[in-house]
């Protein structure tokens, strides 16, 4: 049986809700937090560092110094068979993305993980399209929403750097001589940025070229689909950044063009967002109801909004509650607590081990669109995400606090 004809049975016996295994994901350059219910033993990795990310429905391949073919790739939960959702999607592409979804669209075109980190992460950014045209690369806007969880040591972000430094074009003065000798003290660098509490339940919106150094807190993070960035803090907490990370996705033109690699990455960064004197206001999410689809007392949360790159939804069920749920189209499952079911089939949230899950699922097109009933059957609150990707909410609601 060919792949096609395999998936098409998958979809048809699972009534267009598909179970997904895991995609974990390891990193050699800093330490987990061990916050991602896997059993102690299972985030070593060896030479590859340990399990530090999970990705959901995930199409992209991480980017690792060892490199793993299909790190960070998910596949089908399909008994006897190993099918990526890439492969499902070329073979499949109309029945799980839709006929007119599927004209302008070949993929899912968004990145779900939830990151788990021991220490704060490097200062950094993810370059801009412009910076990655010559390259075949692919830009990445990307969301934050902190989840109710221990917030490890350090629960602040740093972002940007403080107005005055670019208002007075001290950028390069003061980024240079770090670049260049890439050796500093600890955490340094940060003393240029200003730093965010990580809020449960809150988070951020973010563009790309923007600097940034995420905090401890477990977060949920929604991405173009991309795996992109350069780094700008030689060291976080007494672990060394190799520079590799600094030059990776500078383009050799931009070398060429401003000298040296340090120089080409400092105009990398987008200064003027970066130094936004009201970044909070501007870029702050906090959950906003659905009302559209508002059910009695239930409904659901926009926590991803305000981009037509990618959107997504919070779900809480009370013990019994139940809600119908009808989408514009495809999208993603993610059960963070509690047990119900979804369309009949039981959603453990928190439920996972390397091979297999049952918080994770796919939902295609006219499936989404028919509609499908999810309940919550246990004694605790019910809480899943939904995730959408490009162009499919184009009207969400605007990021902001202005009234």
């Amino acid at each position: 049986m060919d792949t096609k004809a395999i998936v098409e049975k998958f979809i048809k016996e699972n009534d267009g809700v598909l179970r997904l295994r895991p995609a974990w994901v390891s990193h050699d350059f800093l330490a987990g937090g061990h916050r991602l219910n896997l059993k102690e033993e299972d985030y070593d990795c060896g030479e590859r560092g340990e399990i530090i990310e999970r990705w959901f429905c995930s199409e992209t391949h991480v980017v690792n110094t060892i490199d793993v073919p299909d790190e960070g790739i998910s596949y089908l939960d399909i008994p006897g068979e190993n099918i990526t959702i890439p492969e499902a999607l070329k073979a499949c592409k109309v029945e799980i993305l839709g006929e007119e979804y599927s004209k302008d669209h070949d993929c899912l075109g968004r990145l779900v993980k939830i990151y788990d980190y021991k220490t704060r992460l490097f200062l950094h950014i993810h370059p801009r399209q412009e910076d990655l045209n010559t390259q075949g690369k692919r830009s990445k806007d990307e969301a934050y929403h902190f989840l109710d969880a221990p917030l490890g040591n350090h629960p602040e972000t740093f972002f940007g750097v403080h107005r005055y430094i670019v208002e007075q074009g001290l950028q390069y003065d003061i980024f240079m001589p770090i670049l260049k000798e890439w050796n500093c003290k600890d955490e340094d660098v940060l003393k240029y940025s200003f730093a965010y509490q990580n809020v449960p339940g809150e988070g951020f919106f973010l563009d790309s070229g923007i600097l940034h150094a995420p905090g401890t807190a477990l977060t949920m993070e929604l991405q173009e689909s991309s795996d992109v960035g350069t780094m700008f803090q030689p060291k976080v907490e007494g672990y060394d950044v190799p520079k590799h990370m600094l030059e990776k996705d500078v383009a050799p033109e931009a070398i060429e063009k401003y000298g040296s690699v340090e120089l080409a990455a400092l105009h990398q960064i987008d200064w003027e967002a970066s130094s936004d004197p009201a970044f909070f206001e501007h870029r702050h999410l906090f959950p906003k109801p659905v009302e559209e689809t508002r059910q009695g007392d239930v409904f659901e949360e926009w926590i991803f909004y305000g981009s037509t790159k990618f959107s997504g939804k919070r779900l809480i069920l009370h013990p019994g509650q139940k809600f119908f749920s009808k989408e514009i189209g495809v999208h993603n499952i993610f059960v963070w607590k509690g047990t119900g079911t979804v369309n009949g089939n039981k959603v453990i949230g928190g439920r996972c081990d390397l091979n297999s899950c049952d918080d994770e699922l796919l939902v295609v097109c006219d499936k989404a669109r028919e509609g499908y009933w999810i309940e919550n059957t246990g004694d605790i609150d019910l809480e899943l995400y939904k995730y959408f990707g490009k162009d499919m909410y184009l009207n969400t609601p605007a990021i902001g606090h202005s009234k």
